[in-house]
């Protein structure tokens, strides 16, 4: 029996979902309160890097006549939103382990201050692969490739990936993230307009 992609897709938030409510439970639920200049700086930049992906992403993309499904456009943006952030962060921490390993006393391979290329190098492994294996295969064909946009596209992307793992990694903040990421699902359904459903 083949699965369908919509039951791909929620194996893969609960796969997620396990892996961040086993690891990441107080990340989760114990928000940092820390709001120092760096911090405002950095989720202000976040948030208009998220505006400029919106804008780029609109108009390199097209729905080819589907329909909006509102329930897909609300369980979409917050379960993957969610989820996909898990696994985001699981492989930002699995790099930091990585590196500190590396850069231990014993090892000594890296230099210690490595830490943060590691874990976002994991970061954006992962995120490559989910996106070229996994959600390129059962999203419908959207990209505009005529687009004059298009090739703004992957810079966006790397600008999107840094602005959030730093989020983890000077403040370990999932929720923040968690909006972030979806308010990118949101951009992308609405343009690319596919059923969890159908």
């Amino acid at each position: 029996m083949e699965w369908s992609a919509p039951m791909k897709i929620f194996t893969y938030w609960f796969i997620a979902m396990v892996i961040g409510l086993v690891f990441f439970r107080k990340e989760t639920f114990s928000f940092n309160t820390t709001f120092d200049l760096r911090r405002k700086v950095l989720l202000g930049t976040s948030l208009l890097i998220v505006a400029f992906n919106a804008f780029v992403y609109t108009n390199s993309t097209f729905d080819g006549g589907r329909s909006l499904d509102i329930a897909s456009v609300i369980i979409f943006t917050v379960g993957n939103g969610i989820a996909e952030t898990y696994l985001f962060y699981f492989f930002f921490v699995m790099g930091e382990k990585f590196s500190q390993k590396l850069s231990s006393d014993s090892w000594q391979l890296i230099p210690k201050q490595t830490e943060f290329i590691t874990a976002i190098l994991f970061f954006m492994i992962y995120s490559g692969f989910i996106h070229g294996l996994f959600w390129l295969d059962l999203l419908p064909e959207h990209v505009n490739q005529a687009s004059s946009l298009k090739p703004l596209f992957m810079p966006t992307q790397i600008l999107i990936a840094t602005s959030w793992a730093l989020s983890f990694f000077w403040y370990r903040d999932l929720p923040s993230v968690f909006v972030l990421h979806g308010l990118v699902d949101l951009t992308m359904i609405l343009n690319v307009k596919f059923s969890l459903f159908g």
